[in-house]
């Protein structure tokens, strides 16, 4: 893989998940802070973000990533990226809500992607649905949570399921505003087998069997947002994911977690 080139396909589809959930979460999360909450309006946006990230599989360095985002809001949809979320249940301002999401996840990787995985099957991403939800709690705080399965098996793997939960604060100052948050991300023993699992016929000296258990993964995060001019604004987002035992057990893992930087644009349309 190329590291240096930002205008190369990225060689790891893990990366590119990432990158992607990022992006996601940001441009809603900004464009959600940007629109009054009488404002029955369809909001549109575009933006870019460059990714820094330390993946946590064996022997894959540090890459950098660029991926453009696009953001469509309001009172009943939120489309942000591969990710649309139905708020089709909640209060008149939407300061509560919960509703079906259906997104597509790049996670995976190929043999080309490291030398940890010559010799395995390529793991797939794939569309996935579940149930997602919000709440602001007051003094701007905001808790967030959702669960996604895998719509489809791959090859006659189920890739399981993810679930997390979310609390964010959200501090704003003249053009600029902090959110500093706080969640836990669910894996399901399916989901940490098929991406972290080594299958017995993928099994080596230096890459023994291991068989994936369900997880729980801490993570600390804080978002930086500028407000440039009443359309335009930057952010940056820091964050880490602390792998749990399930995960760093895995011969695939040489890490305890991923820590990872985003520096983002924004433009409203509208």
């Amino acid at each position: 893989m190329n590291k240096s080139n930002l205008t190369q396909p990225p060689g790891s589809s893990t990366q590119l998940g990432l990158l992607a959930v990022s992006l996601m979460w940001l441009m809603g999360h900004c464009h959600a802070q940007a629109q009054p909450p009488d404002d029955d309006r369809t909001r549109y946006s575009i933006g870019a973000a460059v990714l820094f990230d330390k993946d946590g599989y064996r022997g894959v360095g540090t890459e950098t990533l660029v991926l453009p985002g696009v953001s469509i809001q309001n009172k009943w949809v939120n489309l942000f990226g591969p990710q649309i979320d139905l708020r089709l249940i909640g209060n008149d301002k939407r300061s509560w809500w919960i509703g079906p999401r259906i997104e597509y996840r790049f996670d995976g990787y190929e043999q080309d992607d490291g030398a940890v995985f010559r010799g395995m099957a390529s793991r797939k991403g794939g569309l996935f649905y579940g149930l997602s939800g919000s709440v602001e709690l007051g003094g701007e705080f905001e808790l967030e949570a959702d669960y996604v399965k895998a719509a489809s098996r791959e090859a006659g793997f189920d890739r399981g399921a993810v679930a997390s939960l979310q609390l964010s604060w959200n501090y704003r100052r003249g053009p600029w505003t902090l959110v500093p948050r706080i969640g836990l991300e669910y894996q399901s023993s399916r989901y940490v087998d098929y991406y972290y699992g080594v299958r017995p016929g993928e099994a080596t000296a230096a890459r023994p069997a291991y068989a994936g258990r369900s997880s729980w993964s801490p993570e600390l995060g804080l978002l930086v947002r500028w407000q440039a001019s009443p359309r335009q604004s930057l952010f940056a987002n820091l964050n880490y994911e602390r792998y749990a035992r399930e995960i760093r057990n895995s011969p695939l893992i040489d890490a305890r977690g991923i820590p990872q930087l985003v520096l983002g644009y924004q433009l409203d349309l509208n």
